[in-house]
């Protein structure tokens, strides 16, 4: 199934937009290298296909807007690709995001610097 919003994943209804991207992320991730490139080369298709439009835009001034708007929406284009490839790998990224929750952080990266507060007062 082709999804085109996390709205409409059932299993990412209930978080809110900055916690489905995470996820989201999280989930393309996990995906294995095969689907990983399939879907790169998925992506690079439509965009080629876009961007090839723009040749029969009449104008330059208009194929410069057209060329301008692309860029500027290019990520609404390939979303419903990363999203329904990683859909899969969402009940598992969910799991790992409440994990990363329940031990106090928000984001995959983050990490407790308590360690590092007050290194600069050891051997004063």
């Amino acid at each position: 199934m082709i999804y085109f919003s996390s709205r409409k994943i059932e299993a990412l209804q209930r978080f809110s937009t900055t916690e489905r991207i995470a996820i989201i992320h999280r989930a393309s991730q996990m995906m294995p290298f095969e689907r990983k490139a399939f879907g790169n080369t998925l992506k690079v298709v439509i965009l080629v296909a876009l961007f090839w439009s723009v040749l029969y835009v009449p104008g330059t001034g208009w194929k410069l807007l057209a060329i301008l708007l692309l860029g500027l929406l290019y990520r609404l284009a390939v979303f419903p690709v990363n999203l329904s490839l990683a859909a899969p790998y969402i009940p598992a990224a969910i799991e790992k995001h409440e994990a990363g929750k329940a031990s106090g952080r928000d984001e995959p990266g983050s990490s407790n610097d308590s360690h590092d507060s007050g290194g600069d007062n050891q051997g004063h």
